[in-house]
């Protein structure tokens, strides 16, 4: 829903839904954990019905201290239904929303993810073409963490409203794989103090070396040896060859793929709801006993565990697809090992 900013010096983020909406929400929950959810502005979809959304981006843009145009490899070239630049329709929320912004006596700031070149002139519109003069940023998906500081140290002067003192970093959320490895570490210096104290504990009886074999034992150890010194015969084994059931179903299991939908939120057309499940042969369904998904991407990745057979689905909510997902399976039979696959879930939803 779009209402005013109360507070002076807020940040505008503008982009393209097709184009930038995973770097787009990456960066805004950077800036709020810096200056604050009040000093920063983001979404433009969900205008009330029967409201102007001209004097709705009008509104959101007259408190604002700074504009941030993120500008993917798609900014340009996006096309609408009838194949026309949607850059070049004047009633493009993105065109009208920087034509505003650069009216204002604000920085426009572009923000080039992805790889995008800088804008040139001669590609944008005659009321767009000032942006392509305007001192951009990179944002690099290698050093995103120290670009976007680079960022914050350069939108200070322009913002006001709660934020952390100069020259600190963003607070992150401990990721489980620490909290879960500092655990392991102290159980195990739990265990060594605990199995010390029971070793040293007065009064424990050491064992000392076994005694000495008596005569009398070894001579009738000797007896018992010539009794069975006759070798035993036995019938040779017939040599089995395994089968497809002797291979550990962990190995027969390769043929596992990654299916991948997405709904947009009732309430936030650019959040949506991603649901990820598992293609495979139905003869393999029954092997498996459960199944997690690992979505890597620093600073926010997930860890999900799947549902039930035969999708195994988990559902997550978000700002767009994980390039990276590793999808464990897990098998019911007691020596199978569990089986990885890395796909890449954005690749999935196409």
């Amino acid at each position: 829903m779009i209402e005013s900013v109360n507070r002076m010096g807020s940040i505008f983020l503008s982009y393209r839904r097709e184009d930038t909406e995973g770097q787009a929400g990456r960066l805004y929950d950077d800036l709020v954990a810096v200056f604050g959810s009040d000093s920063v502005f983001m979404d433009v979809a969900a205008i009330q019905p029967g409201r102007d959304f001209r004097k709705s981006i009008d509104q959101s843009l007259s408190s604002c201290g700074v504009f941030l145009s993120l500008i993917g490899k798609k900014w340009l070239t996006a096309q609408d239904t009838s194949g026309q630049r949607r850059i070049d329709d004047p009633t493009d929320f993105v065109r009208i929303e920087t034509v505003a912004a650069l009216k204002r006596d604000i920085p426009v700031i572009p923000v080039l993810v992805q790889g995008a070149p800088a804008l040139k002139p001669d590609q944008l519109p005659d009321d767009l073409r000032e942006l392509a003069y305007r001192n951009a940023v990179e944002l690099t998906h290698p050093r995103w963490d120290s670009d976007v500081q680079l960022l914050i140290k350069s939108l200070r002067p322009h913002v006001s409203g709660p934020s952390q003192p100069p020259g600190s970093e963003v607070i992150r959320p401990v990721k489980k794989a620490n909290r879960a490895k500092s655990l392991a570490l102290t159980a195990v210096a739990l265990l060594v103090v605990v199995g010390l104290a029971i070793y040293l504990w007065p009064g424990k009886k050491v064992a000392g070396p076994p005694a000495k074999e008596s005569t009398e034992t070894i001579a009738a150890s000797k007896a018992v040896d010539s009794l069975v010194s006759e070798p035993v015969k036995r019938s040779p084994k017939k040599a089995v060859s395994p089968g497809l059931n002797a291979a550990p179903k962990a190995a027969r299991f390769k043929n596992f793929s990654l299916a991948a939908t997405q709904e947009p939120l009732a309430g936030n057309s650019k959040r949506y709801t991603f649901t990820l499940s598992l293609k495979a042969p139905s003869e393999m369904i029954d092997d498996i006993a459960r199944v997690h998904y690992d979505l890597v991407y620093d600073p926010n990745p997930l860890s999900l565990d799947g549902g039930a057979a035969p999708a195994f689905s988990a559902v997550y909510e978000g700002w767009g697809c994980y390039e990276t997902v590793v999808v464990t399976a897990y098998f019911k039979s007691s020596g199978s090992q569990p089986v990885k696959k890395t796909f890449n879930m954005c690749t999935a939803l196409n």
